[in-house]
C-alpha cells in the first residue's frame, strides 16, 4: 500500500537531498483545502507551480473544441502534478478540478531553480514527465479507439501499473474507484459504466474485494489497445 505523504520533503523526488536541503522544500511549500468541484487550474491559464496531493482525488481533463470535456486522469495521495512547469514558461495544457475534498501543498516555479542543480532530482522530474505524457497518449488513443468496456478494462490496467498489488486472486488496485470516477476516465455515463462492469465481472476479467477492483493476471498485458 502506498506510504503515508506527509510534506513535499517526503517526496521520492526530493530523495536525493540531504536534511539541510529538505528543510528548504518544507520553507517553499504552501498548503491549499479545496472543496468537491472546485477548479484547480484550468487550461491556458499560466502553469507557475508544482503541486502535492495530500489527500482527495484530482480529475485532469481537456475540453474539445466542441465543447466536450475529455478526461485525461485521477490523481490520488502522494501524486504530483505540474512537474513541466519547472522547465518552461508555459500554460497549463489542461484543466484540473477536485473529485472530492481535497488538500494539495505547492511549490512556485521561481523557488525551483535552487533544487534543480542536483542532477538526481532533474532526472526524475524528466521521468514522470514522460511517464505521465504515456498515460494522456493511451487515455486519448483508449477514447478514440475502444468500446466502453474496452475503454474500462484499459484503465482498469493503466491503473494496476501505477497502484496494483499482486494477490491471489490477481492484481489488485489499492485505491478506491466509484463508477463515476470511472466514468470520468472512460468519458461515458455512470449508468453505462455501472452495466459494463457487471459483464466484466461476468466474464470473469475482475473482481471487487472489499470494495477494490481485482484484475485476473492473464489481463495484465502491455497498454496497447487490445480487444477483449
Amino acid at each position: 500500500m502506498k506510504k503515508k505523504i506527509k510534506c513535499m520533503k517526503d517526496l521520492d523526488l526530493f530523495k536525493p537531498l540531504n536534511d539541510i536541503e529538505k528543510q528548504k522544500v518544507v520553507k517553499l511549500a504552501h498548503s491549499r483545502h479545496f472543496s468537491k468541484g472546485e477548479i484547480i487550474f484550468n487550461e491556458g491559464e499560466p502553469a507557475d507551480a508544482i503541486y502535492l496531493l495530500r489527500s482527495g482525488k484530482i480529475l485532469l481533463f481537456k475540453i474539445s473544441r466542441e465543447g466536450k470535456e475529455i478526461s485525461l486522469d485521477i490523481l490520488n495521495e502522494g501524486d504530483i502534478l505540474g512537474e513541466n512547469t519547472i522547465f518552461d514558461d508555459i500554460d497549463h495544457t489542461f484543466s484540473a478540478r477536485a473529485l472530492e475534498e481535497t488538500f494539495i501543498c505547492s511549490c512556485q516555479k521561481v523557488d525551483f531553480p535552487k533544487l534543480l542543480s542536483n542532477p538526481e532530482i532533474s532526472i526524475k522530474i524528466i521521468k514522470s514527465l514522460t511517464d505521465k505524457l504515456n498515460t494522456y497518449t493511451d487515455s486519448m488513443a483508449n477514447i478514440a479507439l475502444c468500446d466502453v468496456k474496452n475503454r474500462i478494462m484499459n484503465t482498469l490496467i493503466r491503473l494496476s501499473k501505477k497502484y496494483g498489488v499482486e494477490t491471489p486472486s490477481g492484481i489488485q488496485l489499492k485505491i478506491l474507484l466509484t463508477h463515476e470516477d470511472i466514468a470520468h476516465l472512460v468519458n461515458a455515463s455512470r449508468v453505462m459504466v455501472t452495466n459494463m462492469i457487471k459483464e466484466l465481472k461476468n466474464e470473469g476479467k475482475i473482481t471487487i474485494i472489499n470494495r477494490y477492483y481485482v484484475i485476473r493476471e492473464e489481463y495484465q498485458i502491455n497498454l496497447k489497445i487490445k480487444e477483449f
